[in-house]
């Protein structure tokens, strides 16, 4: 036990691996904190499984061995799924076909329900909170947690929901490859002016930074990376090798469980990866723990290097981008970086060396060698935590703490420029993207941009708020919409209004529209699909993860998930009876993606084709009325002022030519208001019909 050590922790949460550090004032040091339930290791798996007995979760080594035995309910690298909606692969790779559609907030099955991916990471940093208590003695209600450089905003408000459901206010999330040049440029104490170049490779993610380290100085010029690309990537091209091998010739093994027995050879496969970057071969055996025994085979370092090659010179790729950024911006080229600092526990592999001298044309010392891989991102974030007082208790989630308390005790503060990741802007007709925050911006800042009119007479106006590096908006990300209105329905150009991008020190972002007109400002509540929600949900949640975490059964958790269930078409898939439902607010159904811009006509566009079921009239209204056309509900009763011209245009072009998705969108409006559902579950329904009616009136002679 250590008492000594400062009460705000720095952790990195890792995609394969995870670490916590704390600063110790008396000498002066970042400490690693080591697992001692794991047998004293510096980093605990990001693994979460269940005990079989007890049905609580389980997080570390104890999860990863149980993988063979319950892959079902064992989830390994859940951190690439941060802030993402489903695609065509994590439908399958999560048994989620026929449960939730493509454009869906990814959710994954665990002990009987479906959870959000920073749910799940939850748990990782409950066993990173609990491994720095049983050392200090006392509470943590503080940390400073890592993130790639890469991360989006959706990515980095998944994280911070993550540390709030662990119990631990996020002081700040810190860019990886930033918390490693912190710790490195501290133990260093160089005092001129040194460029780096962090290279970091960790299990299932990959970032590139070039940053400028000056004394207590850190600057972050240049970023790029890949969300799925990292040391999980060579285990699973070392499984599906291997898996090729023993149902091959000569082996011939019959494989009755195809993803169980793959689960047995990755655990191998990770190991014989460890092993061979230090020995030229080594045997990949399969758990046998099951009592099944599967072929030992020999892997070489040569056939390693063939497996892996792809993905290395991948990453070489984000090298170029990052340093022609450092160039654009701040004339910083490739002769410039003066050492390369290796991050993240697949950047151990001697390959990873070899290439980037070989890119570089240097001599083996420009690839330092000074620091532990596994240890410099906690052990950088424990460096930027010790600047912060740890707040009074109790823990209340309500009550998020965000920065602030800065502790009076440090004098030699670390000074960060962190920079924007990703532009930031809105969608304008044509289907363009106008950026308002670019690329590489340092924050905190905040932009306004007040070149926006509306396009003709509306009564109100939605404002498609993107991220990304596309010149169209639909090859970027929405990360939110600010509805403005009512509004008087004037000519083009007459409604005049100002947007204002605000980035805090976390690259977490607010958006203020002001209505030059009327002198009105909305502050738009970024209403991400990949969210928890607000607090109440946040709480609410929060709760049912301790219950899991200190193993209180949940819902049938012996329950497999149930099978896919195949929609016929023009209908949304539905679970099966007794099947876990999506979360409160959820409809299993794909976002919209077209809509209105800061007062401009967005293309024509909405859902696809069968991704909105089509609801029963709601118990105690009206059967359908003579006249209205099949598989449309009644018009409903009251309908808010805003919404009659929408309600009455749709009608009319449902009455005019049927059409599956405008009486999907049409249903869940009139659904949603029968019910008397919230003001904010209505208005994104008004939206999605707003758009699915514009497209059927433009297809519509």
């Amino acid at each position: 036990m250590n008492a000594n050590l400062h009460h705000v922790i720095g952790i990195d949460l890792g995609t394969t691996y995870s670490a916590v550090a704390a600063y110790n004032p008396y000498t002066q040091v970042t400490e690693l904190i080591l697992n001692r339930a794991d047998g004293n290791t510096p980093t605990t798996p990001s693994v979460i499984s269940r005990d079989p007995l007890l049905h609580k979760a389980i997080v570390g080594r104890a999860a990863k061995n149980n993988l063979p035995n319950d892959p079902q309910n064992t989830i390994l690298e859940i951190k690439r799924e941060m802030g993402a909606e489903f695609s065509e692969e994590t439908l399958g790779k999560f048994s989620a076909r026929g449960i939730f559609n493509i454009g869906d907030p990814v959710k994954a099955y665990f002990e009987g329900q479906w959870l959000h991916p920073q749910e799940i990471s939850a748990f990782t940093l409950m066993r990173m909170k609990a491994i720095a208590e049983e050392e200090i003695g006392e509470e943590i209600r503080d940390a400073v947690v890592t993130v790639p450089a890469y991360f989006t905003e959706k990515q980095r408000n998944a994280t911070r929901e993550a540390a709030l459901l662990a119990g631990l206010y996020p002081r700040q999330l810190i860019p990886e490859p930033t918390a490693a040049a912190i710790c490195y440029g501290v133990d260093q104490q160089a005092q001129e002016k040194r460029r780096y170049l962090v290279y970091d490779l960790g299990g299932g993610t990959f970032d590139v930074s070039i940053i400028e380290v000056e004394g207590q100085n850190i600057e972050v010029i240049a970023t790029d990376g890949d969300m799925r690309l990292g040391g999980g990537d060579f285990d699973d091209a070392i499984t599906e090798w291997a898996f090729a091998q023993i149902t091959a010739a000569p082996y011939n093994v019959r494989v009755a469980d195809p993803r169980r027995t793959k689960a047995r050879i990755k655990l191998a496969a990770e190991k014989a990866k460890i092993i061979l970057s230090a020995n030229p071969e080594t045997k990949l055996i399969p758990d046998s723990s099951s009592g099944e025994s599967l072929p030992i085979l020999t892997l070489t370092q040569e056939a390693l290097l063939k497996l892996i090659d792809p993905y290395l010179t991948r990453s070489l790729n984000f090298v170029d981008r990052a340093i022609n950024k450092a160039e654009a911006k701040k004339g910083v080229r490739r002769e410039d970086i003066h050492a390369i600092l290796l991050v993240g526990g697949s950047s151990k592999i001697p390959k990873v060396k070899t290439l980037l001298l070989d890119y570089f044309k240097k001599e083996e010392s420009f690839v330092s060698a000074d620091a532990d891989p596994d240890a410099v991102v906690a052990r950088g974030a424990a460096i930027l935590a010790r600047q912060f007082a740890p707040s009074p208790p109790p823990f209340d989630i309500r009550k998020p703490l965000d920065g602030g308390l800065a502790s009076t005790a440090i004098e030699d503060r670390v000074t960060i420029r962190l920079i924007t990741e990703h532009s930031l802007g809105v969608a304008v007709q044509d289907g363009r993207f106008v950026k308002v925050v670019d690329q590489g911006t340092n924050i905190p800042v905040s932009i306004t941009d007040s070149n926006y009119t509306n396009a003709g007479p509306t009564d109100f106006i939605v404002v498609e708020i993107y991220q990304g590096e596309g010149e169209y908006y639909r090859d970027n990300t929405r990360i939110g919409t600010v509805k403005l209105g009512p509004m008087e329905p004037r000519e083009q150009g007459f409604h005049r209004f100002a947007v204002t991008f605000a980035l805090d020190q976390n690259g977490l972002l607010t958006v203020t529209v002001h209505h030059v007109n009327t002198d009105r400002k909305y502050v738009a509540e970024i209403k991400q699909n990949t969210a928890v929600g607000g607090v109440d949900a946040l709480a609410a949640m929060r709760n049912k993860l301790l219950r899991m975490y200190v193993g209180v059964v949940a819902s049938k958790p012996d329950e497999p998930p149930p099978p896919p269930v195949v929609a016929p078409v023009g209908a949304a898939a539905q679970p099966a009876p007794g099947a876990p439902q999506p979360a409160a607010g959820q409809t299993g159904s794909a976002a919209p993606q077209a809509a209105g811009a800061a007062g401009q006509a967005a293309p024509p566009g909405g859902a696809p084709a069968g991704t909105q079921p089509a609801p029963q009239p709601a118990a105690g209204t009206t059967p359908p009325q003579a006249g209205t056309p099949e598989g449309v509900l009644p018009k409903p009763v009251e309908v808010p002022a805003e919404l009659k011209r929408l309600v009455r245009k749709a009608a009319k072009q449902l009455e005019k030519a049927h059409d599956p998705k405008l009486a999907a969108a049409y249903n869940a409006l009139v659904a949603a208001l029968n019910a008397k559902q919230t003001e904010e579950e209505i208005e994104d329904l008004a939206d999605e019909l707003e758009d699915v009616t514009n497209d059927a009136r433009q297809r519509t002679p």
